[in-house]
């Protein structure tokens, strides 16, 4: 037989071994492709967010006026919260409307940045609650103090502030992870201008970060 016709082949210990290392270099890296394309997933939707509920702001101001000007009443009530959204639903995509009830919500308190339990909106009835179609939940409120001259978040004349969950009720549910809040001024949607966007803090001005910087790396820190 000539040596030229031998055909080469691996033996099964080659082969259990060369599976061994792909297992071992994927177990390594995979943890980092994951947190590394969630990362870049939330930080699309926090920025798709901005973008909607901006051009929703501007077309219902077109309509009706600076916020200012809006038909809101004075206070920190159900009443208000619906009213204050009943201008901006015409603008928006939406999936379903709990008003303020209960439903559209994750039933349970959400925690800040750094570990703290905060809130659960999804029991209160000053918010107003809906989930858009790309499966954003959203809440919203009037502004606590004088409609529209309220201080808050380091944000002046805010007419009212909302947050979003950007996975809907799936885990984490954490400030600066998944939730994200805004203020709606008279003629803008803003952010908190706190220094807070670090694992020691609440993490309530990380939207800022992420739409400044396009990434979370304050988690890395």
């Amino acid at each position: 037989m000539n040596i030229e016709d031998k055909k080469v082949a691996f033996t099964l210990a080659e082969v259990l071994i060369t599976l061994g290392i792909i297992g071992i270099v994927a177990a390594l890296t995979m943890p980092a492709l994951i947190q590394k394309h969630q990362e870049r997933v939330t930080v699309n939707k926090v920025k798709k967010f901005y973008s909607i509920m901006s051009q929703a702001q501007l077309m219902a101001i077109k309509d009706h006026g600076y916020l200012d000007e809006w038909d809101v009443p004075d206070t920190h009530t159900k009443e208000s919260a619906e009213k204050l959204m009943s201008y901006l639903k015409p603008y928006l995509k939406i999936a379903k409307d709990c008003g303020t009830s209960s439903g559209c919500l994750q039933n349970g308190t959400i925690k800040l940045l750094k570990g703290n339990n905060w809130a659960n909106y999804d029991s209160r009835n000053d918010y107003y609650k809906l989930i858009l179609n790309d499966g954003t939940y959203m809440w919203l409120r009037s502004s606590s103090g004088a409609y529209c001259e309220t201080y808050d978040g380091e944000v002046s004349n805010t007419c009212g502030a909302l947050w979003i969950d950007i996975n809907g009720k799936n885990p984490p549910n954490i400030v600066g992870r998944d939730v994200f809040a805004f203020f709606i001024t008279k003629n803008s949607i803003s952010v908190h201008d706190w220094n807070d966007c670090n694992l020691n803090a609440a993490g309530w001005s990380c939207n800022k970060w992420i739409l400044e910087k396009g990434n979370m790396d304050y988690l890395k820190k």
